[in-house]
């Protein structure tokens, strides 16, 4: 008999995926994708998920989700819903409950990544290295974290990274970050590492021409020299602060980016911008060039990452 079911789920800003895992494999065909609008509770979700799998209860669950988590309790920034873990427990029958920022859980997912999910940015990546690795989010806002690995198994810290003062590392960046101090009264990495970001780049460099993130994308693509402009230097802040990341937490395991925003724009990064402002860092410059850094491509690494912070348990 196989090892009883596990409930796995992670909760966007707009839908919320859940699925079942049993031996360590998350179950592909069972991942469902539920819409956040109008539900009062991340709860009622999970209960109406296992009412279509027909189960009444599952060993264990763990849940992943946008904000921070702190004395086993998440209030998610952009929902009015408050998670604890005594109520996934009521709501699964769970003995076994983990609540995790989301960043966390794409950590514990990276080791289980196949070469075919990363897109090389730059450097060599060493398979099955248990150095410190660092991963970061590039979607609808922006965080990172390490990943440390110990005898006691994988840790993740929690952190907030996106919320730190934005760097400039030129007077155009300079400029940019007065124009957005000047909007929002403060800077921050997210309101550039993000999709907003684009928004903010494609004003500052084109602002007879609106453009939605999307817009900036599909234009670029398309070969609007405007757009491909806009992404260059989104590049090169991201080439910046992510160099300065990996000075602070030395991942030489590796540095992984996922998030929406981040695959989006991988086919604009190069060594004019996000490799060389990466490097850029004094006589650490030939340092920094032995990290290696990849776009995670995977839509599920969340769900795979709840498994796997569950097999540490």
């Amino acid at each position: 008999m196989g090892e009883k079911l596990k409930l796995v789920a992670d909760i966007g800003g707009t839908n919320t995926r859940v699925g079942l895992s049993q031996n360590s494999q998350l179950l592909r065909q069972s991942i469902q994708k539920f819409p956040n609008a109008n539900v009062k509770s991340l709860e009622n979700i999970l209960v109406h998920y296992l009412n279509e799998q027909k189960l009444d209860t599952v060993s264990d669950v763990c849940v992943a989700l946008a904000g921070p988590v702190r004395n086993d309790t998440a209030q998610m920034t952009n929902l009015s819903w408050e998670i604890t873990k005594d109520s996934l427990a009521r709501a699964t029958g769970a003995k076994t409950v983990g609540l995790l920022n989301d960043l966390q859980a794409q950590g514990y997912a990276l080791d289980h990544l196949s070469e075919d999910q990363l897109l090389p940015v730059t450097g060599k990546r060493h398979p099955g290295s248990k150095e410190t690795k660092l991963v970061c989010g590039i979607g609808t806002g922006f965080n990172a974290c390490t990943v440390i690995s110990s005898s006691h198994g994988i840790v993740v810290p929690p952190a907030e990274a996106g919320h730190y003062r934005l760097p400039a590392a030129n007077q155009q960046q300079k400029e940019i970050v007065n124009m957005i101090e000047a909007k929002y009264g403060f800077a921050s990495v997210e309101n550039i590492l993000s999709g907003n970001g684009l928004v903010e780049l494609n004003e500052y460099f084109c602002p007879q021409t609106p453009r939605s993130a999307q817009k900036v994308i599909q234009d670029a693509t398309e070969g609007s020299c405007e757009a491909q402009e806009v992404i260059g230097v989104f590049g090169a802040f991201m080439g910046s602060i992510l160099g300065d990341l990996a000075l602070i937490t030395l991942p030489f395991g590796g540095i992984y980016i996922i998030g929406g925003v981040a695959r989006a724009v991988f086919p604009f990064l190069n060594e004019q911008n996000f490799i060389s402002s990466f490097c850029d860092k004094g006589r650490f410059s030939e340092f920094n060039s032995e990290f290696a850094v990849h776009i995670v491509d995977d839509d599920f690494a969340a769900l795979n990452g709840c498994v796997s912070f569950l097999e540490e348990c």
